[in-house]
């Protein structure tokens, strides 16, 4: 079938995981989709200034394919897993290793191409 390679990674996060179960986030690859959406579409208008944090939450929402991942404010013995799709008021609700290393994923290669 023709088409790009590895168009998704999954990041799988053992050290949040239970017993039998299985945390991971499915990213689209950076490197495999346009520009828009890492960084949203242009509107053609003055763009206005965003929260980064806003920001960041709406661009891993938008690479999320998939994901078996709780709600980190939940304090319960028993949490019910984030639904799908993302949306950047998921994101928000996941712990700080998660956001972390989607926010690494999506950065930009610090090494040039070249």
């Amino acid at each position: 079938m023709p088409g790009y390679a590895n168009r998704t990674i999954r990041y799988d996060f053992p050290e949040l995981s239970e017993p039998g179960d299985q945390v991971y986030v499915v990213l689209r690859n950076r490197k495999t989709v346009p520009l828009e959406m890492l960084t949203g579409p242009e509107d053609g208008g003055q763009q206005e200034v965003k929260d980064p944090a806003r920001f960041s939450r709406e661009a891993i929402a938008r690479m999320v394919t998939d994901w078996h991942v709780y709600d980190a404010f939940g304090a319960g013995p028993d949490q019910e897993p984030l639904p799908l799709p993302a949306t950047p008021e998921l994101v928000a609700k996941l712990p700080i290793e998660i956001r972390t290393t989607l926010s690494k994923a999506l950065s930009p290669d610090p090494t040039p191409a070249g």
